[in-house]
């Protein structure tokens, strides 16, 4: 404790009251009264105590031991501390090792001064001074620990064994001072207390200290032997009950006498020690005491590591929004800067004014024509509508009354189908370059999308919860698992478990159920990596409630080599299935390919996060961009395995079904396939799923074999397979069945069940 110029108020009466109880303390510490009080005194001084408050204190100190003769040994290191201090206040700074020159300095007076009161050698008095030396530094490094540090940082393993020797010192001053009982029944309400808010290893630590000054007392080292007896007692029931723990110390203070007979004798000023401190304990407020705890283990977490993953994750979301922001820039950049395009009315006009000018200029009957002019501009405007429609005029289709009065009809639909052709030309290539802007500019907002969702979602600050780290580390170590780190954070459904394992060998399936019993959520590996040969990492998350399985069958074309039906069925998350079939237009390896790579690109952008609108809308433009005929049917089912909904989305694709026990459902679909127009809306709905419902989705092979999906619902009604792949190779069957044996088309079909997943927890 440091006293300082208060105003004299309660809390300052408390202080002066336990530094005077301190020094009476100190001054006790052999049976003799020796002036031991002076390393707590200047221990005090160096740490900032009162300067003109502490020396008064110390004085009056041994008058009240009524040791009036010890005032001269105590006067010199008061009066020689009161002008150290006063020099080193008035200089801002503090005494430092030299405090211990100065306490040699003060001690002087007591070896050389014969004071016949006090009978003890001179060697004694150099042994006493060598003593009070060493517990100077002792006292000054732990009054500096507790008065710094607090419960704000973690004493060093010297702050640490200096507070154990302060102890033993302490309690050797109380049992001398006060009785033995005094101390005792303050070592245990120390130790319980210790032993419920510490570790084990600090319990036993401060139990063999407590035990030194009475086993010193007594000359007898049994009471170390007792003191880990109750800690061991009190350790071992501290989880059922803090009351349990206390009354545990009771009984083992009586077993320990009755069988071993370590205090000759148990009579009531041995069993009231006990008692009282236990009774004290117990009646503490459980609020304070746990409030206390929470801060001791907050205290010895590794705050700095959480913090700094907090302040990433939030930089990192800063620069997520900002690049976002960039591509929404380049979106509307795009957006903004478009070419102004020739519409069909001005390239009619064009191409009649190049007309005019270009054959109708030099045409020696030009005079006569211009009689007809407006005439002629008519007619060459329709001729000019006709070739936007054929791409291509023939000669019946000029105009009989342009052909009554022009003597050069060949040139006119020469130079007409040139223009023409030139129009064509610029109208696909700026059709090209338009759709490729609008493709960047829509890519550019889909990235923009992805980084602001990734910019909210590590933007979020991680919730730890330390209180359930402690429980859960407790109840692996009960269950054979070494975890030498464990980290919690997230809330509810979005709880993520990660540790360090210090185990080569272990049960997978059995670490995943513990660890789900004590978050109460069921939980599977999503992570997994060695971190040396004997640790391993692993993280679990959540995982959903519900999973899925696949069939596919499949047959090609008779006569084709490749079919050009594709399909793919993968996990685009851990809690979204993506199923899809495409069908490419006609059969064969362009049919393949087109397919193929629709399907490529809806599985990589899904992959990425786009949203289904964007990824279909980029899709159909990249196809329809191709001047070939790259159209592709395309059956997309995306399910949610946490809520067990599904969405389906159709470009041209046959009707799908959701088999279950409900009864049979059937998925429509009504618009064209991709590639064909460049502005196209799909077909898209939701429906819910539930347990054990399967989703079948067939190509057009299957449905035409079929005359209508009636019947197609009549046959899944005759098939009870449970197997997706069973029911998809029946399916497949039977239409092949209806075809007379032939395969006149490709031919798929997908299934995939969906079920709920065993809660093994």
């Amino acid at each position: 404790m440091v006293l300082k110029r208060n105003s004299f108020d309660f809390l300052t009466i408390i202080n002066y009251a336990f530094t005077l109880l301190g020094f009476l303390i100190f001054n006790n510490i052999e049976s003799q009264i020796l002036p031991y009080s002076i390393a707590l005194f200047v221990a005090l001084m160096v740490n900032g105590a009162g300067v003109v408050s502490t020396p008064l204190l110390f004085l009056s100190s041994f008058l009240l031991s009524r040791r009036p003769d010890l005032l001269i040994c105590a006067f010199v290191p008061a009066v020689i501390f009161f002008v150290v201090m006063l020099f080193y206040k008035k200089a801002r700074s503090k005494p430092k090792l030299e405090s211990l020159l100065y306490t040699i300095v003060s001690l002087i007076a007591f070896v050389i001064i014969n004071n016949y009161s006090v009978q003890i050698s001179l060697f004694k008095k150099i042994v006493v001074s060598l003593i009070i030396i060493a517990l100077t530094l002792v006292l000054t490094i732990s009054i500096k620990a507790i008065t710094n540090k607090g419960l704000k940082f973690k004493f060093s393993f010297e702050e640490n064994l200096c507070l154990t020797i302060s102890l033993v010192f302490c309690g050797l001053g109380i049992c001398n001072f006060l009785s033995p009982a005094v101390w005792k029944s303050l070592s245990v309400f120390i130790l319980l207390l210790t032993v419920y808010l510490f570790k084990a290893d600090t319990s036993a630590i401060t139990c063999s200290a407590l035990g030194i000054s009475l086993a010193i007392y007594y000359q007898n080292l049994n009471f170390i032997a007792i003191f880990l007896v109750w800690n061991l007692c009190a350790s071992s029931f501290k989880n059922l009950s803090r009351y349990l723990s206390a009354l545990s110390i009771v009984g083992a203070d009586y077993l320990v006498e009755f069988l071993f007979g370590v205090y000759g004798g148990y009579d009531l000023i041995e069993f009231l020690p006990v008692l009282i401190a236990c009774a004290l304990f117990c009646m503490l407020p459980n609020k304070p005491l746990k409030k206390l705890k929470e801060q001791l283990y907050s205290f010895r977490e590794r705050q700095l590591v959480r913090h700094s993953i907090n302040r990433n994750r939030l930089m990192l979301s800063n620069r997520l929004y900002e690049l976002s922001n960039v591509f929404g820039e380049m979106a509307c950049a795009f957006n903004l800067f478009k070419q102004a395009r020739l519409t069909e009315d001005k390239a009619k006009d064009g191409i009649t004014t190049q007309i005019i000018d270009s054959v109708c200029s030099n045409c020696a009957n030009l005079n006569n024509c211009k009689k007809h002019q407006n005439s002629v501009a008519y007619n060459i405007g329709k001729m000019t509508d006709i070739g936007f429609a054929k791409g291509k005029l023939s000669f019946i289709d000029l105009s009989k009354e342009l052909l009554d009065f022009c003597i050069h009809p060949n040139d006119i639909l020469y130079a007409m189908n040139k223009l023409l052709a030139e129009y064509r030309s610029y109208k696909i290539q700026n059709d090209n370059l338009t759709s490729g802007r609008d493709l960047i500019a829509s890519q550019s907002v889909g990235v923009s999308e992805i980084l602001r969702g990734l910019a909210l979602e590590t933007g979020a600050t991680l919730k730890y919860q330390s209180r359930l780290e402690r429980t859960i580390a407790d109840l692996l170590f009960k269950n054979g698992y070494l975890v030498s780190e464990l980290l919690i954070y997230g809330e509810s459904h979005f709880t993520n478990v990660c540790l360090i394992l210090t185990m080569k060998e272990f049960s997978l399936e059995h670490l995943t159920s513990i660890l789900s019993k004590a978050v109460n959520i069921p939980l599977s590996l999503k992570d997994k990596n060695d971190v040396s040969e004997n640790k391993c990492y692993l993280s679990f998350a959540k995982s959903p409630d519900y999973d899925a399985v696949f069939g596919v069958a499949r047959v090609t074309k008779d006569g084709s080599l490749v079919s050009g039906d594709t399909h793919a069925v993968t996990r685009i998350s851990d809690d979204k299935f993506l199923l899809a079939l495409s069908d490419g237009m006609g059969s064969g390896k362009h049919a393949e390919n087109v397919s193929s790579a629709a399907l490529s690109l809806i599985e990589s952008f899904y992959k990425a996060g786009l949203s289904s609108n964007l990824i279909l809308t980029t899709v159909n433009k990249l196809l329809s961009i191709n001047t070939e005929d790259s159209f592709t049917a395309l059956d997309v089912s995306v399910i949610d395995l946490n809520t067990c909904n599904a969405d389906f989305i159709k470009y041209g694709s046959p009707y799908g079904f959701i088999v279950g026990d409900n009864g049979i459902r059937i998925i429509e679909g009504n618009s064209l396939p991709l590639g064909i127009i460049d502005d196209l809306k799909p077909s898209v709905c939701n429906a819910p799923l539930n347990d054990g419902d399967m989703i079948i989705l067939v190509t057009d092979g299957i449905s035409d074999a079929f005359s209508s999906s009636s019947e197609v619902i009549d046959y899944l009604r005759t098939v009870c397979a449970k197997n997706p792949q069973t029911l998809a190779n029946s399916l497949l069957s039977h239409a092949v069945k209806l075809n007379g044996g032939h395969k006149k088309d490709d031919m798929t079909v997908l299934a995939v069940r969906v079920f709920k997943k065993a809660q093994g927890f």
